[in-house]
């Protein structure tokens, strides 16, 4: 079972000060697996999750880990948060984006596919 999402809060900085319309334009294609974190601490919205993409090493062993490139939509993230709590394997991958230069925030699509087993 899977659901299609759309990644919101791509034209923010992150706390490093990165900018992830910038991490998008450099990391995101197709197919690209995300990582998902729940942030129950989050002063916005108790249910948040929050979206990573991998950064890949440089030569092998400069840079990667996880950047954040935004979150997933408040509603979905709702029931989202509740299957993460409770221990469920949730998968996602970039299905499309389209981030020219000029896009201040990118739109990423994705695909959340629900392992219930």
């Amino acid at each position: 079972m899977g659901k299609s999402v759309v990644v919101v809060g791509t034209g923010f900085a992150n706390r490093d000060g990165r900018n992830r319309a910038d991490i998008i334009r450099r990391f995101c294609r197709p197919g690209v697996a995300l990582t998902l974190v729940r942030e129950p601490d989050n002063p916005h919205d108790r249910n948040a999750v929050a979206v990573y993409v991998e950064r890949p090493k440089i030569l092998g062993i400069l840079g990667g880990g996880k950047v954040q490139i935004g979150y997933i939509r408040e509603g979905t993230a709702k029931s989202l948060a509740k299957r993460l709590d409770a221990g469920k394997v949730v998968r996602a991958a970039i299905t499309s984006m389209y981030a020219p230069p000029s896009m201040q925030h990118p739109r990423v699509s994705a695909e959340l596919t629900y392992h219930d087993a």
